[in-house]
């Protein structure tokens, strides 16, 4: 019983390791090395295989998780939501836990089947609280009398999602931070004008946009809208830690 008991929780101790380190790297280096999937990868491959080998899986199990996960990367991917190493993350944990490992309640491995499912529900609903927060900071500022749209011609549905989704920090910073543009220099009769990037993919190389608010900086003397944001990997992460914690308590 003991050794059936370490084969259901090992790979999701292995995993919320893998994705724990995987997490520090993106938020350091904004990039995960390949070699952090070229180890996860295989033992979380040979821990399904354990898993299989002792009957603690079914093939049917295995086959909806990874097929899911894949299927769901990809959309995600071409979406331009997820970037390269979200989605390895993601195969990454239909791989290796294909279901819920023992400990869990019927109910929720019911209703989380395959567990990535879960998992990417779980992060969906957890990443709402993010625009919770840049809004809670936004109203802040208004309040301390800091203006947000001035220099930038918007609609109000526009004002209202960018109250959710962006900040307005100086332009020096934008390179430092983990922040998106959230708006581009378009030329307007010929006159260079701020507008409202729409939609930026997750893989999108930055630096072009970057360059070229910094090209009319005169334009961002009070500061550019720009959004923060937070490593998908870290929110995969976190939700497993949450699921784990409401396991135990």
């Amino acid at each position: 019983m003991n050794m059936l008991l370490l084969l259901g929780w090992a790979p999701f101790v292995f995993v919320l390791g893998v994705l724990g380190y995987a997490s520090l790297q993106d938020i350091r280096h904004r990039q995960v090395s390949n070699w952090v999937w070229v180890f996860g990868y295989p033992v979380g491959c040979a821990m399904t295989l354990a898993g299989l080998a002792t009957e603690m899986l079914s093939v049917e199990a295995v086959c909806l998780s990874l097929g899911f996960s894949v299927v769901l990367g990809l959309v995600l991917f071409f979406g331009g939501f997820y970037g390269g190493a979200d989605i390895k993350a993601l195969i990454f944990i239909g791989l290796t836990l294909p279901s819920v490992p023992l400990g869990f309640s019927p109910v929720l491995g019911v209703l989380w089947a395959p567990l990535v499912l879960g998992v990417f529900c779980s992060s969906a609903l957890l990443s709402m609280v993010w625009p919770l927060a840049i809004f809670i900071l936004n109203l802040q500022d208004h309040f301390l009398g800091k203006p947000m749209f001035d220099g930038i011609k918007l609609t109000i549905p526009q004002r209202v999602l960018l109250l959710f989704t962006a900040r307005k920090i100086p332009l020096e910073k934008i390179e430092n931070l983990r922040y998106f543009p959230a708006e581009n220099v378009v030329l307007q009769k010929g006159k260079p004008t701020r507008a409202r990037l729409h939609f930026v993919k997750a893989e999108t190389d930055l630096s072009k946009y970057i360059q070229n608010l910094k090209t009319n900086k005169e334009l961002y003397q009070k500061g550019v809208l720009a959004t923060p944001t937070i490593p998908t990997i870290c929110v995969l992460t976190l939700t497993l830690v949450i699921m784990l914690l409401a396991i135990l308590l």
